[in-house]
């Protein structure tokens, strides 16, 4: 993926949490996004959600709390992201039921078992190596969401290998970057 994609979202969402017009643009950008893949995955408020990638300001973990109840984690590997994040998530007054941490997807110490739904964003990095990593250790039955950019935007972001995801249910998202959202579901070892 293209650093300067990195670098644009991380100066819209800075903005974002400086000017509340902003933030709400942005985050009705995302509304209707996260109510479809809610919506896909079934989530609900007694689920626990791991957002890998949340950025400055973790709009989907936001919405996925807002609008279905669950707990939300979100972690991000850009030590400059997490402390504004945080910072956002307490000025919601929702850090009881959403917290951000200073984690890698890839990290070992995370408790996969803690979760029922992993969601990916779509500009987490390297995307295939942090699916891989994240699908060894979670629990058959655990529910994977995982954003897949428009076709005419793919070669700016990381490849996931399609045959992989091609059997998975998909969310469309129309009018964004985002082209859809992939359900991968880890199946039980026979």
């Amino acid at each position: 993926m293209l650093e300067w994609i990195t670098n644009l979202s991380y100066k819209i969402e800075n903005r974002a949490i400086k000017a509340g017009l902003i933030y709400k643009l942005a985050s009705k950008y995302y509304r209707d996004v996260i109510k479809r893949e809610a919506d896909l995955a079934n989530v609900t408020e007694n689920d626990h959600i791991l957002c890998v990638g949340g950025g400055i300001c973790p709009f989907s973990a936001i919405l996925f709390h807002q609008t279905t109840g669950a707990k939300v984690t979100v972690i991000d590997n850009n030590e400059r992201c997490v402390p504004k994040a945080r910072r956002i998530i307490e000025n919601l007054g929702i850090g009881d039921k959403v917290r951000v941490l200073h984690q890698d997807g890839c990290a070992s110490d995370i408790m996969f078992e803690d979760y029922s739904v992993i969601h990916l964003a779509l500009q987490v990095f390297p995307m295939e190596e942090v699916f891989f990593s994240v699908e060894k250790k979670i629990m058959p039955g655990t529910r994977m969401l995982v954003r897949r950019p428009k076709k005419q935007l793919s070669n700016m972001y990381c490849k996931l290998c399609n045959s992989l995801l091609h059997d998975c249910s998909f969310a469309i998202h129309r009018f964004r970057n985002i082209g859809s959202t992939a359900l991968y579901i880890k199946r039980a070892v026979a």
